[in-house]
């Protein structure tokens, strides 16, 4: 055992002796490479010698160079040992200091190690004015645009109001570093652009060899006036430049710290940062203006691809209950211009203003606007809601297309109701026999019969003749009959249009107060004051039965005071949505009391 045990350790020791030989056996090979070949005097290039081939210290020999010195910052070595095979390396580091401008050469260093001597190639490099760029750096100087710049897929021409979907990229070049201060803004009059999202898409992407990081939107845009209308895109960006360290006067001493040494400046993030505005190519956006030719009465301005169900519920009723009729618009285009069709006109429906509900769905324009609509039948003679029509314009096909709905069949009854007729049946007065019969008449021969029948009992009454049974009969009845009106009147007002849309009125008021009153808790003004314009032109339109959208300024204006709190908040968002918002955390809070008190007490 001991013996098995001594072979054991001399087999180890003499693998390690072998391990330990290995970097001395190995060919030597020697590497000079300089960080900067063109650089100005006051700041100092870095010399990296590798040696390949041993892990010792190598003997190195440095040329005299006139007007150069070379100061040393130290060294590393490294073995690395893959599949079996050992390599070491060692690497010598010193800083090339100038002491005046002018075109210089590094001769072959010589470098000796294990016996061998080994010598580098000579390198050539130029020193510069302070402050100065050398000409290849003039020349290697890249413009703006080869940096960071914006693309926009392909447009061309279109109708107004139509819904263009584009897809918006910007390039940023990954050999610089970036920052985003604003979202792409568009220019240009007679075209407007769906507000982008605050969470594009990234990837890496190469453009004419070159990689760039690339943050992509998936965006619509719109032209409102016919046209060529020239546009562009741009944001703020700040291009951060790394920032060398300012070098030492070339006549003090170079025995300073290593952090001087140029290779630790990336690492701590010395930037100067340089504001940027990235743009795009100047782009013609065109807007057709719509055919005259065949143009449909009920046309509102729907651009796009769209279908058309319409549904009614109940069928069946009596004449001046209501209907609900649902209209759902689906497809693809500007359902900003998707409006409800007419009900048509008649001596025997009465109608009410329809409310809108949209969902957007695939895509930049795809979703489905429905309108609710209460119809009322105002006579026995209607068998069926008539047919609905709507229109709109299809770009792709470049003509107009009606779409109609099928009539519905109803079943409507008269609406009569009946009193409830309540049958008690009389009590029958009962006649009582005398008490005592007499008889005047004798028999002769004998003495006269006296017949006394005694006392006679009432006869005896049935359930519904006695008293407490009629008055519980007619208790039961009233609060039945009491009972069958309060849910009549119940059933009466929830299908009243008018009472609902109060209810709706409100119901929105408090889903429009309670949004504003997150984004002001948040300190978020411009988005508060987004909030507190679409409250107002919700109310405006519940009440005075337009679009929301329609609800402007001008609208406002003539229907309050011209010193209205609503006027003035109408007014103040529609500036922060071109101008930006600087409230502070009271005037939100304060601007939120007047608004919703204004809007609880709203009249149209």
């Amino acid at each position: 055992m001991k013996k098995l045990i001594v072979l054991r350790y001399t087999l180890l020791l003499l693998t390690l002796a072998a391990v330990c030989a290995l970097p001395a056996l190995a060919e030597i090979s020697v590497d000079a490479t300089l960080s900067h070949h063109s650089y100005p005097l006051d700041r100092a290039a870095r010399l990296t010698i590798a040696i390949s081939g041993t892990s010792r210290n190598a003997a190195i020999t440095l040329p005299d160079i006139k007007n150069i010195r070379l100061h040393s910052r130290g060294q590393a070595s490294q073995i690395n040992m893959v599949n079996g095979s050992i390599t070491s390396s060692i690497t010598h580091n010193y800083l090339v200091q100038a002491l005046k401008p002018g075109s210089y050469t590094i001769p072959p260093i010589q470098v000796t190690a294990a016996g061998e001597t080994v010598s580098t190639k000579p390198i050539a490099f130029e020193v510069t004015g302070p402050g100065q760029s050398s000409k290849a750096e003039k020349r290697s100087e890249v413009k703006l645009e080869d940096i960071a710049f914006i693309k926009l897929s392909e447009i061309g021409e279109y109708y107004p109001g139509e819904i263009v979907p584009v897809t918006l990229k910007v390039y940023l070049s990954r050999e610089y570093k970036t920052d985003i201060s604003t979202l792409p803004s568009l220019s240009g009059d007679g075209v407007v652009m769906e507000q982008l999202s605050s969470e594009p898409q990234q990837s890496q992407e190469t453009y004419q060899g070159k990689s760039f990081h690339v943050i992509t939107w998936q965006t619509s845009l719109s032209g409102i006036k016919t046209g060529s209308h020239p546009i562009s895109f741009s944001l703020d960006a700040t291009l951060l430049i790394p920032q060398k360290r300012r070098s030492r006067s070339p006549f003090s001493s170079f025995g300073g710290s290593l952090f001087d040494d140029s290779m630790f400046e990336d690492f701590f993030g010395n930037y100067e940062r340089r504001p940027i505005t990235v743009k795009s190519s100047d782009l013609v956006f065109t807007v057709l203006p719509l055919p005259a030719e065949n143009r449909p009465e009920g046309f509102t301005g729907a651009i796009g691809d769209f279908d058309m169900t319409v549904s009614a519920k109940p069928t069946e009723i009596e004449v001046g209950e209501p209907i609900t009729l649902n209209t759902t618009i689906s497809g693809s285009g500007n359902f900003d211009r998707v409006e409800a069709p007419v009900f048509p006109e008649g001596n025997s429906w009465k109608t009410y203003s329809p409310t809108a509900n949209f969902e957007s769905g695939a895509g930049a324009a795809g979703g489905k606007k429905t309108f609710e609509q209460a119809v009322v039948v105002k006579s026995g003679g209607v068998h069926e809601v008539p047919p609905l029509q709507f229109s709109y314009f299809d770009p792709s096909k470049k003509k107009y297309i009606t779409k109609s709905s099928s009539p519905i069949l109803l079943s409507v009854k008269a609406g009569k109701v009946q009193p409830l007729a309540v049958a008690v049946a009389p009590q029958t007065r009962q006649q009582l026999p005398s008490e005592k019969v007499e008889t005047s008449e004798r028999i002769q021969g004998l003495s006269p019969l006296h017949l006394d029948l005694g006392e006679f009992s009432r006869r005896p009454q049935t359930l519904p003749q006695k008293t407490w049974y009629l008055v519980s009969c007619m208790t039961l009845l009233l609060i039945s009959l009491s009972a069958l009106i309060v849910k009549y009147r119940q059933q009466r007002h929830r299908n009243n249009p008018e009472i609902q849309l109060n209810k709706n009125r409100r119901s929105q008021l408090q889903r429009d107060l309670d949004a504003t009153e997150q984004a002001m808790k948040a300190r978020d003004p411009a988005r508060f004051l987004l909030l507190c314009r679409t409250a107002i032109q919700n109310q405006f339109a519940k009440l005075c039965e337009v679009e929301p959208s329609a609800i402007s300024l001008a609208d406002i204006h003539g229907k309050m005071e011209p010193g209205s709190s609503l006027l003035k908040t109408f007014s103040l968002a529609e500036q922060a949505a071109y101008g930006g918002a600087t409230l502070s955390s009271d005037d939100m809070g304060k601007l939120f009391i007047l608004l919703k008190k204004d809007l609880e007490g709203l009249s149209c």
